[in-house]
């Protein structure tokens, strides 16, 4: 009788085993293989899987950008914006897998221990470990559907190191409309004109780049005239938020006075722009809670008149934590 109960006991427990490892390995294949830095490759890696060719094209797109990248090598990623993301800084693969094994070598321990203090070390040590687990999973969850991090090679190389820093040209110059649409809005190519059709060569690209602007544009250099048919450039959407979220720039920056690097980061210092912040609902609510509104601008121009003397309320105050504020 106490031999079946034994065996029994056993047996549950290597089920138990069993059902925690292909639970925690499928989660976080799931989580990863789902957290995708690449749109572009992500929804072709999708249509293909439809037809059996998810691996070829995973490959294919995977060498394509590394083929993107070996023919311009001042396309780099700036070494303080790597790794940028959640959990250990988008490095968390190799934490994981170790404490798996340790997990799994923990839990042999419980199962087999022929003692009582060897059983109870190893069942701590699977209890940090499953900790590991569970912290690692939570944050590649956390992460899901954002692209923190995400850096893809554009059209035209564009250095905001080199125009914004370098150059000093200001932010509005480009994005017009900042201060005025919900979106800060990607500048025509007959802006890049406005300096490159004198400036026709760069320090570090040549003339490789800047070619690329006249060829979009069917501009040549040369008789300065429009001689080509033009085509439209299709740019790489760095910072997207889900489809369910309002957000206008109008509003965070006219009416909240909010600086472009509070959400962007330093992307002033950017060779390649990389998604620098998290832009999650807690990096909203965050700073909804801890900002004071601005009061002397004709959004909030009336609202001064019903504050108290020496009142300061937050943006969470009149509404910045409201669903329906940013969801509708």
């Amino acid at each position: 009788m106490r031999e079946a109960l034994f065996t029994r006991r056993i047996g549950l427990k290597m089920q138990l085993l069993v059902i925690t490892f292909l639970f925690t390995f499928s989660s976080y294949a799931f989580i990863v293989n789902n957290l995708s830095t690449d749109v572009s490759v992500g929804v072709m890696t999708i249509a293909a899987q439809g037809k059996g060719g998810g691996k070829s094209v995973k490959k294919a797109a995977a060498a394509k950008v590394q083929k993107s990248d070996d023919s311009r090598p001042y396309d780099k990623i700036d070494p303080e914006f790597r790794n940028i993301g959640p959990g250990f800084g988008g490095k968390n693969a190799v934490p994981f897998w170790i404490a798996l094994v340790v997990f799994l070598l923990a839990m042999g321990g419980v199962v087999k221990g022929k003692s009582k203090p060897v059983k109870g070390i190893s069942g701590v040590v699977a209890l940090i470990a499953l900790g590991v687990i569970s912290y690692v999973t939570y944050w590649e969850a956390r992460a899901l559907g954002r692209q923190q991090g995400y850096a893809p090679v554009q059209p035209i190389w564009f250095s905001h190191k080199v125009h914004v820093t370098q150059n000093k040209i200001d932010c509005e110059y480009c994005h017009v409309d900042v201060r005025s649409s919900r979106h800060a809005g990607i500048p025509s190519l007959n802006v890049c004109l406005n300096c490159h059709s004198v400036v026709n060569k760069g320090k570090r690209s040549g003339t490789k780049e800047i070619s690329k602007i006249y060829d979009y544009l069917g501009y040549n250099p040369k008789t300065k005239q429009f001689d080509k048919p033009g085509k439209p450039i299709e740019w790489i959407k760095v910072h997207n938020l889900p489809d369910h979220v309002y957000f206008s720039h109008a509003q965070h920056v006219q009416a909240g006075k909010v600086d472009c690097q509070e959400c962007h980061g330093p992307v002033e210092k950017m060779n390649r722009v990389v998604e620098y912040k998290e832009l999650s609902m807690k990096f909203c609510l965050d700073c909804h809670r801890k900002r004071n509104i601005i009061t002397d601008n004709q959004y909030y121009a009336l609202y001064k008149f019903h504050l108290k003397p020496g009142e300061k309320p937050k943006v969470k105050d009149i509404g910045g934590q409201d669903c329906s504020a940013c969801h509708y």
